[in-house]
């Protein structure tokens, strides 16, 4: 990983200098780029085109983006670092933003290192033998986390073979006096068998968290709002989520909602289309 940082930093200086420069001719294959918009511009697709000539490929092809994504058999991850550079550009970004953005893209994708998460204080959803593993430290009081957290459950319903998503409870008194008690209440769902219905409920109606909001919500689930209080205020439940929150302050966990995809920590936007396509990038090196 240190020589593919050292080799990018000697990339972006010989392309400063004006040796960075590629063979004419060069085609990039737009059309196999994931995830990158239909409509292009050509001043977007040639400044990104000048973007990937000054940028390394990050794993498996020795040369620059744009030398790896045009080549007769186009490297995979060119691929999808040509699709990235593209996007970002599409979004109006300057170009030293979209360089920074992409060293987070590449320390995503290829960390330094990677961590074991303990999965049994969390709620999955997908098959326990998924390629890909997506962890999130999250908080049903957190306002990112009720944009981020359902594009996940998404990702994780539409390819249950492929993809699992992970809940993990970590709530923030900076969220609000209701953290602690909502994510105890999460937990006391998952309990019950309705934790996924409960969390979509509690996004959706994000704005009415209070008691009878919420034993409203809970009833309309088919859930015993009664017993869910029980479970709520038990030793166990109190356990899981401290020990869920504790290991999230081991790891450096500052803020929700923090994202590990297959145990590498989640650098960049937490759009849906940068969620989706890193996911995919994973789902492509996993194979």
């Amino acid at each position: 990983m240190v020589r593919a940082y050292r080799a990018l930093l000697v990339m972006t200086i010989l392309c400063s200098l004006g040796l960075g420069s590629v063979a004419a001719g060069q085609e990039v294959p737009w059309d196999k780029l994931p995830n990158v918009p239909a409509d292009l511009s050509a001043e977007a697709k040639s400044r990104a085109v000048e973007l990937m000539k000054s940028e390394m490929c990050y794993y498996g092809c020795e040369g620059s983006v744009l030398d790896c994504a045009t080549r007769s058999a186009p490297h995979k991850t060119a691929l999808f670092a040509a699709g990235f550079i593209t996007r970002q550009v599409a979004r109006g970004k300057p170009n030293k933003e979209v360089s920074k953005d992409f060293l987070d893209r590449a320390s995503s994708v290829h960390p330094f290192k990677t961590v074991d998460l303990d999965l049994t204080t969390a709620v999955c959803l997908g098959a326990t033998n998924a390629r890909v593993v997506v962890v999130a430290f999250t908080d049903l009081e957190c306002p990112f986390c009720r944009m981020v957290s359902p594009v996940l459950r998404k990702l994780a319903a539409d390819r249950p073979k492929e993809v699992t998503y992970c809940y993990k409870f970590f709530p923030v008194k900076g969220h609000g006096p209701l953290a602690v008690k909502t994510s105890m209440l999460g937990v006391a769902a998952d309990v019950l068998g309705k934790f996924w219905e409960f969390h979509d409920v509690m996004y959706q109606q994000f704005e009415k968290h209070d008691d009878s909001d919420i034993a409203g919500y809970a009833k309309s689930l088919g859930l015993d709002w009664a017993r869910m209080q029980e479970i709520a205020g038990a030793k166990e439940t109190k356990k899981r989520v401290t020990t869920s929150k504790r290991e999230g302050l081991k790891l450096g966990v500052k803020s929700t909602p923090t994202i590990y995809v297959n145990g590498k920590l989640y650098h960049g936007e937490k759009s849906e289309v940068e969620l989706v396509d890193r996911v995919e990038e994973e789902l492509m090196l996993a194979q």
